[in-house]
Parts: structure tokens; C-alpha cells; sequence
């Protein structure tokens, strides 16, 4: 009665998989910096569009030259270019942090399955060993039986 040998070890699949999900956790980290540092960069142009609206108002009350005025304005239409190149931005980055959140989320769950599924590898490793001892027991007794000098009479 010759022992099978121990089924593939699942704890390199098992690494590969934690790695993979560490690695996704560390993307989807980055992935929220880099759209909160964006999000800050929006907030500020934001606020320095709404200040150079202010101060073309206060000038226009004031009376100023039309040069300047022009210049401001000007100031102004780059201003708003740029707040919506970044809105752009902050949205693709939005997607990333998605993409990242769903990935990690898939990572976690294969890691998940490969862990359970080593758990229920070693119980059938166990159940087949419990089996060939209880075998090998029995075949001890029995062949114990046979010697039995009671037996033999």
C-alpha cells in the first residue's frame, strides 16, 4: 500500500497571488494620490480664476485702461482653458482610481479563492491520510488476529 505523494503545494500560486494583490493595493494608492493632488490643483485655479474675476471687476468699476483690460481678460480665458484641461484630467484620473479599485478587487478575490482552495486541499490530503492509516491499522490487526495463539485452537 504505497502513499500517493502530496498533491502540488498551492503556497507558491498562493504568494504569487498576495504579491499581485499588495502590488494592486500600492496602484490603487498611488492611483488616489496622484487624483487628490489633481482635485487640490483644480481647487486652486479654480479659486485663482474666481480672484482674476474679482479684480477685472473691481478694475472695470474703478476705470482702467483698455490694455489692461484686455490683459486681464486674457489672463481669464487661460484661466478657464486650464480649469477645464485639469477637470479633463481629474476625470481620466477618476477612471484610473476606478480601473485600480476593480482590479485590487479581483486580485483580492483570487487570492480568496487560491487561499480556500488550499485550505480544502490540505483537508483532502488529510482525509486520504487518515483513510491509509486507518487501512494500515487495520491491516496490523488483522494480520495480528491470524498470530493470535487463541485462534489457532
Amino acid at each position: 500500500m504505497a502513499l500517493q505523494p502530496k498533491p502540488f503545494s498551492l503556497e507558491t500560486v498562493l504568494n504569487y497571488r498576495k504579491r499581485l494583490e499588495d502590488l494592486a493595493k500600492n496602484r490603487l494608492y498611488e492611483a488616489r494620490n496622484i487624483h487628490a493632488i489633481i482635485q487640490e490643483k483644480l481647487q486652486k485655479e479654480k479659486l485663482a480664476l474666481t480672484i482674476l474675476i474679482e479684480e477685472t471687476a473691481q478694475l472695470q468699476v474703478e476705470g482702467v485702461e483698455i490694455r489692461k483690460l484686455i490683459l486681464f481678460e486674457e489672463k481669464i480665458t487661460a484661466s478657464q482653458k486650464n480649469v477645464i484641461a485639469i477637470e479633463k484630467n481629474l476625470q481620466e484620473k477618476a477612471k484610473i482610481v476606478e480601473q485600480e479599485q476593480t482590479n485590487l478587487l479581483k486580485r483580492s478575490r483570487e487570492r480568496q479563492i487560491m487561499d480556500r482552495l488550499k485550505i480544502e486541499q490540505n483537508v483532502s490530503w488529510q482525509r486520504y491520510l487518515d483513510k491509509k492509516e486507518a487501512a494500515m491499522l487495520d491491516e496490523i490487526a488483522i494480520i495480528r488476529h491470524g498470530k493470535d495463539p487463541l485462534d489457532q485452537q
